[in-house]
């Protein structure tokens, strides 16, 4: 893949502008949602509702980052180098995981799935799926095959968790301004994660050809 082997020396020769764009976005990204909840037709009505759809905006942005920083891994490498890059993706994992966990408490014990589709029901067992890819993460020198297999499990649980976010989230339904940009933000961001996975499959496509082709 010379156009990933290309972009990969862009990144690494301009490394302190992309890292403070990086940031810059990183930033605007996680500053945007408490905007969300304050335009929303609910407001900051209540303080337990509130972090329910905090909890849950944010747990989407950090494990769409995640997801990101995964996928394109070696293009984050460039930038930030592989120590820094790790710890990048292992923060906004747990915290992700952190946060999806903390919105699924406050659905159960605050009863808020009530009145609402079987859909809210997608929430407890893709929660439980991402106790499963952290757990097997946490431990995976000596899980490391099944860490594999386990950790791409992310995409789906992120596509599954967009759907969910789409059918019932507070703040991505109707057709307020604030719901519609959402929804357009969330929506952009699983196209860049899809993008992302494509980007990885031929990545990987590619090294298995190469190892394939290589001389015993």
């Amino acid at each position: 893949m010379a156009e990933g082997r290309n972009a990969y020396v862009l990144l690494r020769a301009h490394r302190r502008l992309a890292g403070t764009v990086l940031f810059v976005l990183a930033a605007l990204m996680l500053a945007f949602l408490p905007i969300v909840v304050t335009a929303s037709p609910a407001g900051w009505s209540g303080a337990v509702f509130a972090s329910l759809r905090l909890t849950a905006l944010y747990a989407f942005t950090l494990i769409f980052m995640n997801i990101v920083t995964g996928a394109l891994a070696p293009w984050f490498y460039a930038v930030f180098g592989a120590r820094k890059e790790s710890v990048i993706h292992l923060v906004t994992g747990l915290a992700g995981f952190t946060l999806a966990l903390a919105h699924g408490l406050i659905v159960l014990t605050q009863r808020y799935y009530r009145g609402y589709s079987a859909a809210w029901l997608i929430g407890p067992v893709t929660l439980g799926l991402l106790v499963l890819t952290v757990w097997v993460a946490l431990d995976r020198k000596r899980m490391k095959k099944a860490w594999r297999v386990i950790h791409q499990m992310n995409y789906a649980i992120f596509a599954v968790i967009y759907i969910k976010a789409v059918i019932i989230g507070s703040d991505l339904k109707g057709s307020s301004r604030a719901g519609v940009t959402t929804l357009i933000v969330f929506t952009l961001y699983a196209v860049i994660a899809a993008l992302a996975l494509a980007t990885r499959i031929r990545r990987f496509v590619a090294v298995e050809r190469r190892r394939k082709a290589a001389p015993a």
